[in-house]
């Protein structure tokens, strides 16, 4: 791809942010997840309660996360569509967007060359779980998007002889978004990596450069810490109480071996195989000019996943920020092995598997769709076939189809590819009903128990959790009311503060699309005087 002097960078933004958007072209068919459920209660109950320092979860204080993507997704549902799951999904592909766009400008500093910063960028945002973590657990794609902004200004801040007030100033402020997003997580998995590595691949002048960037951290701390302090004057009581078990967790929940996160090259998807090359460092540093810059994002990398394997709980979602780094460090490796097959070299073949990998993704959506699944074909499906089957003839180095960019087409396969993996989760259930129903009713509706978040997303707003022998203004009006339990009640009738009252099970409503999870199942039972 050829960039003009002129026109660039701007290009290169467009680009990125068309291709982050044309991943959300089949969203409704990902059922919400669980944290996904709860950010979006949380936001739409700031909306809808004017909660917006004081966030809650079905009415109860939620403190877990800080509270940034969630103003920034209630916004979003506020402008554009409160009801509709897409409006609260948005804000994240945005986000995923401004990753990609972040790579180019990091790499651009890194590398001084505006193509090689592009091939990063689309590697960012098509690595498999930095893409899945925007729909698996949304506020993590901010707050490690919020780091690597700090980290491009802390990058460019280090590199300047001279002080520039603007960019330590717009460092420190992503510092403080990062933490405002989600806590300490970023400082830890992201920036302390990069600090480290940095200081080891230049160790010129480190004391001075320390000195340099101290004020920034300690600013960006300071940001990132004011609405902790805002809580701790307001409501100590419940943010040290979240705080504790959520600490606690660290040491005693999901706990897995140190070895854990070593096959953190699987993350990246369709870059696996150059993931893998890419940390074999010893044997590149000596192919790659730029060897220096090679070792800042091999050491970036691999010391980001020694101290996450240090933590003892681990899940796979606390990976995604190691793809950042890994994503930098597999351009080299792209852009080296692309140099060999175009030059014949045997070493280059490794993009030929790349090519045929991509080639089979492309094919395999009108296999699986069409005799696995037995699905809808799509346009998108039949559009994947015709792009694969272009590959497949330029492998075969027809002369007269030299003019197909094989690159290119790979490039849109990929694209269309994650754009078309939704429609594999077709609903199949056919008990499948949805709890929304209930949300019109004027028959007030309670739990004894407590419910999945994405049952409580579901219904569109809170459902209290009560014990229903202590419902006193229902009962003393003799009004009929709903119940939702986590199995049928045996009983037929009871008697509630002196009011006998007749107990219908209703209907049993089911949320699985794909799954048989219990949490994503409720019963509904009408309570009515006699």
């Amino acid at each position: 791809m050829v960039f003009s002097k002129k026109n660039s960078n701007s290009i290169v933004i467009f680009l990125i942010t068309a291709v982050c958007l044309v991943f959300t072209m089949n969203l409704s068919y990902i059922d919400i997840t669980i944290m996904e459920a709860r950010n979006f209660v949380t936001a739409r109950e700031m909306i809808l309660e004017n909660n917006w320092l004081m966030p809650t979860f079905n009415g109860e204080p939620r403190y877990q996360k800080p509270p940034l993507p969630t103003w920034i997704t209630a916004l979003s549902s506020f402008m554009f569509g409160f009801k509709s799951l897409y409006f609260y999904r948005l804000p994240g592909f945005l986000v995923l967007a401004i990753t990609g766009i972040t790579s180019y400008y990091f790499s651009l500093e890194l590398l001084n060359n505006k193509r090689d910063s592009f091939i990063n960028a689309i590697i960012t945002v098509t690595s498999f779980y930095i893409i899945a973590i925007v729909i698996e657990a949304p506020w993590d794609i901010y707050s490690h998007t919020f780091m690597f902004i700090a980290i491009y200004y802390l990058f460019r801040s280090l590199n300047s002889e001279v002080f520039k007030l603007k960019t330590a100033f717009l460092a420190s402020i992503f510092i403080g978004c990062s933490f405002l997003s989600k806590g300490p997580i970023s400082i830890y998995a992201l920036l302390i990596p990069f600090l480290i590595s940095y200081f080891i691949t230049y160790p010129s002048y480190v004391v001075k450069k320390i000195k340099k960037i101290t004020p920034i951290l300690i600013t960006g701390l300071v940001i990132g810490a004011a609405w902790y302090l805002f809580l701790l004057i307001e409501d100590p009581t419940n943010l040290i109480n979240i705080t504790k078990k959520e600490t606690s967790n660290w040491s005693s929940y999901n706990i897995r071996p140190f070895y854990y996160y070593w096959s953190f090259f699987i993350q990246s998807g369709v870059w696996a195989i150059f993931a893998v090359l890419s940390i074999f460092y010893p044997y590149y540093k000596n192919k790659i000019k730029e060897y220096k810059k090679y070792k800042l994002t091999f050491l970036w990398t691999i010391i980001g996943v020694i101290l996450l394997s240090i933590v003892p709980e681990k899940k796979p979602r606390y990976l995604m920020p190691i793809l950042i780094p890994l994503a930098l460090n597999i351009g080299f490796i792209f852009r080296y092995i692309k140099e060999c097959y175009e030059k014949k070299k045997s070493s280059g073949k490794v993009l030929l598997f790349h090519y045929l990998l991509i080639m089979i993704i492309g094919f395999s959506f009108i296999f699986i769709k069409g005799f696995v699944l037995n699905l809808n074909i799509n346009a998108l499906d039949v559009t994947l076939v015709i792009l694969s089957l272009l590959i497949m003839v330029r492998l075969l180095n027809l002369n007269d189809l030299k003019f197909i960019n094989i690159n290119t087409v790979s490039l849109l396969i990929l694209i269309f590819s994650i754009s078309n993996s939704p429609t594999l989760m077709e609903n199949k259930n056919k008990l499948y009903r949805s709890v929304n129903e209930l949300n019109n009713s004027k028959t007030q509706i309670f739990t004894n128990y407590n419910l999945s978040p994405e049952i409580i997303w579901n219904f569109g707003k809170k459902i209290e959790n009560i014990d229903i022998k202590k419902i006193k203004e229902i009962t003393e009006n003799k009004l009929q009311f709903g119940l939702l339990t986590n199995k049928p009640l045996l009983i037929k009738d009871t008697v509630l503060n002196d009011v006998s009252y007749k107990i219908k099970l209703v209907t049993k409503y089911d949320l699985n699309n794909l799954n048989n999870k219990k949490r994503l199942i409720t019963y509904y039972h009408l309570f009515s005087p006699e």
